[in-house]
């Protein structure tokens, strides 16, 4: 059987407050883990759903040993679902959600045990789907909690938010994530580059690690630069940049523009030295593109159907005329 989940050690004081919560039997009917993405809340919600559920939990995390373990780690135990878009999807299904009403009316097969619902990522249900949700969350049933997992909690509808006890993530410390990944990646120095350039979200530094991620925003720089330099045209630009994932290109993006604000506004050190040509740009201009972009990524991953060369000729076309007029060189 494989090993049971355990939250991550930049996650243990939100485990204690939950821990308090459960040996006092205050747990409420849903929770909302709430934080930036790629930092593991979908793992400590896991962790929690598998805590809850085994027989002979420890402190720290489920015994991995006892039968409901094993069903859980088959994925198939009775007392608990998991939503979230399906494979090709990119939103939460209304049916998905309409199930749940029957699966809480069930009692647990354990008895005393709890029924667990794991619904991810929240901002992933559109109004519908959403107030389908609100039906369960109003009239909850006993020994059911609901587990909602978000990246920005500030699209969720107020009546959802207001029904779950928010528990909230930031991005963790370098001086826990930065050990994580360098067990992981093998040094020290990219560990330390791949924080830098997920603005230290551990989980996004590894996805950038796995999939060759440092160089591709490389050449993603060699092209703006040489969009500014002349050498192509901003539609050129867009052009070579399709064959890219967009989520790829907007992280890409909002990481540049976001290291390029904190220059400004507090010459912190930039990710990418290249980008220090750009400092004279007006920060509002700047800030106003990180805006469009963190909505831009916040709309595709929401599964919102957008033209994706269109958005590209855009952000680069709004780029070399904001570099024209300040005669960036």
């Amino acid at each position: 059987m494989s090993e049971p989940l355990h939250a991550y050690a930049w996650q243990m004081s939100q485990w204690q407050d939950l821990q308090r919560l459960i040996n006092a039997e205050r747990l409420p009917h849903a929770l909302l883990l709430s934080g930036p993405s790629a930092i593991g809340k979908l793992r400590f919600a896991q962790a929690l759903v598998g805590y809850l559920l085994c027989e002979s939990p420890s402190a720290l995390a489920a015994c991995g040993q006892c039968r409901s373990c094993h069903f859980q780690s088959d994925g198939a135990h009775p007392d608990c679902r998991e939503i979230c878009p399906e494979e090709g999807k990119r939103q939460i299904g209304i049916d998905q959600v309409r199930s749940l009403q029957q699966f809480s009316a069930q009692h647990a097969h354990r008895s005393g045990g709890k029924k667990l619902v794991l619904i991810h990522p929240a901002e992933a249900m559109n109004v519908h789907t959403a107030n389908a949700l609100l039906k369960t969350l109003e009239e909850p049933a006993s020994g059911t909690l609901l587990i909602l997992v978000s990246h920005s909690s500030s699209q969720l509808l107020p009546t959802i938010r207001s029904r779950c006890l928010q528990l909230s993530f930031g991005v963790p410390t370098t001086e826990l994530t930065e050990p994580w990944l360098r067990d992981y990646v093998g040094d020290l120095a990219t560990a330390q580059r791949l924080l830098a350039e997920t603005g230290g979200r551990p989980l996004a530094a590894r996805q950038v690690f796995e999939e060759d991620g440092l160089a591709t925003r490389e050449r993603f720089d060699k092209g703006l630069m040489a969009l500014v330099d002349g050498q192509r045209s901003p539609l050129q630009f867009a052009e070579e940049l399709l064959d890219a994932d967009i989520l790829q290109v907007l992280d890409w993006w909002v990481a540049r523009l976001l290291s390029l604000s904190r220059y400004q506004l507090a010459d912190q050190v930039l990710t990418v030295s290249s980008w220090q040509r750009f400092k004279p740009l007006p920060m509002v201009a700047v800030i106003g593109g990180l805006e469009r972009a963190l909505k831009l990524r916040g709309s595709f991953n929401r599964g919102v159907a957008l033209n994706k060369r269109l958005i590209l000729e855009s952000l680069f076309l709004e780029w070399a005329q904001l570099c024209q007029n300040r005669a960036v060189r």
